[in-house]
């Protein structure tokens, strides 16, 4: 009976044990503004174990997956070290020589079963999302917010295009956005609803839209020393398939600087806060688009698709295009008899926009479809003409 009991306690003192921890030392610092040494301490130690858990990751990941524009997985999971950080001491702590910063320094015990866990479940998402096509669209909404033609957005909008690059998205680029932008003007449609750029998204063949706009101000001198630049970068993600919204993020960033402040200073400072505002932005919006993609499942949703009264030729182009268009996936051949084509894919797509979508992209083929009506994931297509047949 004895042995009993003390095989369960052994048992429960190993469960409870963190047996997947390394120990690591790093440090951490942070500038001491306007005398708030208490503000820096936290910031500094923070910061400790942020540099303990990137040491964790270093050790990890290896430099060809680092190549590999997996950034963002370190990222992800910086953005919430602590998480990660089992237990810590600190070691030292005071201010630097100079006596304008902040370190601590700390002994951190890290889960690396826990990085390991993220990086396994990233690079699952990575692979479920397929490199999806993101158009970012800079759009107006807050009175307050600055026009596309500011002169801080094009660095603004580099800076946005360059973390979804790094996070494994393709990332619309300047010369297709310079036609974008001509479109959704001749169209009149700067100030319309989402729901049409939506459209345009889905028109130009974009799976994820990525609405952008930033609010930025000056604030005066604090306490008589420092001016504040502050930027605020806001980031609606919406799923073109479906029009629902994934994300509704917001980043901030402020620089402060001393003494005078010319015109100059101003868009440097500027330019300075709302890149760190878009990067925090982006930061949440792939985590929630990663998550989004992860609730859907691996696949979507299965669709029946039944083809009737077409050509051999027809069909095989219309086969084609299926199997070369992103978002589709597994496409199977049920049954394939003269004018008689049934077809299964995986898409995240509703069943109107999906219906939409195919009837277009063929039509721009040459090929003309007329939809019915059917119940459930079924959709059918017939040549027009040809209902009798």
């Amino acid at each position: 009976m004895w042995k009993q009991i003390v095989l369960c306690i052994f048992g429960l003192l190993l469960f409870v044990i963190p047996v997947h921890a390394n120990e690591v030392i790093a440090t951490g610092s942070a500038e001491i503004y306007s005398g708030n040494v208490g503000s820096a301490r936290n910031q500094a130690l923070q910061n400790a174990q942020r540099q303990a858990v990137e040491q964790g990751v270093g050790a990890l990941i290896d430099s060809n997956t680092i190549s590999e524009n997996f950034q963002i997985i370190k990222d992800e999971i910086l953005s919430s070290s602590r998480g990660f950080v089992t237990n810590y001491e600190i070691l030292q702590e005071g201010r630097t020589e100079d006596g304008t910063a902040y370190e601590v320094k700390i002994r951190a015990d890290v889960s690396d079963q826990g990085i390991r866990n993220k990086l396994t479940a990233l690079r699952i998402l990575h692979k479920k999302m397929g490199n999806k096509r993101l158009m970012i669209v800079y759009h107006k909404r807050d009175t307050k917010a600055s026009s596309r033609k500011f002169q801080t957005i094009p660095s603004l909008l580099g800076t946005l295009r360059d973390e979804f690059n790094t996070a494994g998205f393709r990332v619309f680029n300047d010369r297709v956005m310079d036609n974008v932008y001509k479109a959704i003007e001749v169209a009149t449609v700067v100030d319309r609803p989402t729901e049409n750029l939506i459209a345009l998204a889905l028109d130009q063949q974009a799976e994820i839209l990525v609405e952008v706009e930033l609010v930025a101000g000056k604030r005066g001198k604090q306490g008589g020393s420092f001016n504040a630049i502050k930027a605020e970068v806001r980031l609606s993600v919406y799923d073109v398939s479906t029009g629902r919204q994934i994300a509704d993020v917001i980043g901030s960033g402020k620089k402060l600087s001393t003494g005078r402040v010319g015109a100059f200073d101003i868009h440097k400072d500027l330019t300075t806060a709302s890149g760190t505002a878009a990067r925090k932005a982006a930061t949440g919006a792939i985590s929630k688009i990663t998550d989004y993609y992860q609730s859907i499942g691996d696949q979507g949703f299965a669709y029946l698709i039944v083809l009737r009264n077409y050509t051999q030729d027809e069909e095989d182009q219309i086969l084609d295009y299926l199997e070369s268009t992103p978002g589709f996936k597994d496409i199977s051949e049920l049954k394939n008899s003269p004018n008689y084509l049934e077809i299964e894919l995986f898409s995240s797509e509703s069943k109107s926009r999906l219906r939409r979508k195919i009837r277009r992209d063929l039509q721009q083929k040459n090929i003309e479809l007329m939809a019915q009506e059917t119940s459930g994931n079924r959709l059918l297509f017939m040549k027009p003409g040809t209902e009798n047949h």
